[in-house]
């Protein structure tokens, strides 16, 4: 595994998911209409916004679009840092823990926001992926730029349905307005580094 900053525990991360989307729902929306709107069930929401449970990737990216929330807007970590900010420390990295699989095993999708603010020119993140994991499901689309350089193992990179084998030291770079997604294949975590021009936390955002 590659070097990574410390993760809030479990019980911290949901609890703090929880406080986002109840925030973000009330006096928007019901329980039931943001169900309905994502796709979701009302009770797995219930429960989240209860602290209880942890999210896969594909539930999270359908509540955030259903809100028209950044998924940075999960991370959990510091507070904002101020503007002028140049250094976030390793300790420092705002993070988003999603289960893979819809539960709580450890063995989630991680990222690290590894820019201080998302109103630059330019986000990085920081991403490890679990063996098996795919997004295919929920594939990404905004405008801008991207690039994903694999720090280490093996991901598939989906750009409007055609795959893209890259491997540890490979980069792959497009236009991030096609739909896209990710899958490991392999029975071993990937990591990789994704830069967005302009910042939408590359790998982790749609406003489709």
């Amino acid at each position: 595994m590659g070097t990574r900053g410390a993760l809030p525990d479990s019980e911290a991360r949901v609890a703090h998911l929880g406080r986002i989307l109840r925030s973000s729902r009330e006096g928007r929306m019901t329980v039931e209409e943001l169900a309905d709107v994502a796709g979701v069930s009302a009770g797995l929401i219930s429960q989240l916004e209860r602290g209880i449970g942890n999210p896969s990737f594909n539930t999270l990216m359908r509540l955030s679009r259903a809100l028209g929330l950044p998924i940075v807007a999960f991370f959990q970590g510091a507070n904002e840092y101020e503007s002028e900010r140049i250094i976030v420390r390793r300790h420092e990295r705002r993070n988003l823990v999603m289960a893979a699989n819809g539960d709580d095993d450890g063995h989630g999708l991680q990222q690290e926001l590894l820019t201080p603010v998302t109103n630059r020119k330019l986000g990085l993140v920081w991403t490890t992926v679990p063996p098996q994991f795919s997004t295919e499901e929920t594939p990404m689309a905004h405008i801008g730029e991207e690039v994903f350089l694999v720090i280490e193992g093996e991901l598939i990179v989906y750009l409007d349905g055609h795959g893209y084998r890259v491997g540890t030291g490979d980069s792959i770079s497009f236009d991030s307005s096609v739909p896209h997604a990710y899958a490991n294949p392999t029975r071993q975590s990937a990591v990789f580094l994704g830069c967005s021009t302009p910042p939408t936390t590359a790998g982790c955002y749609s406003d489709k």
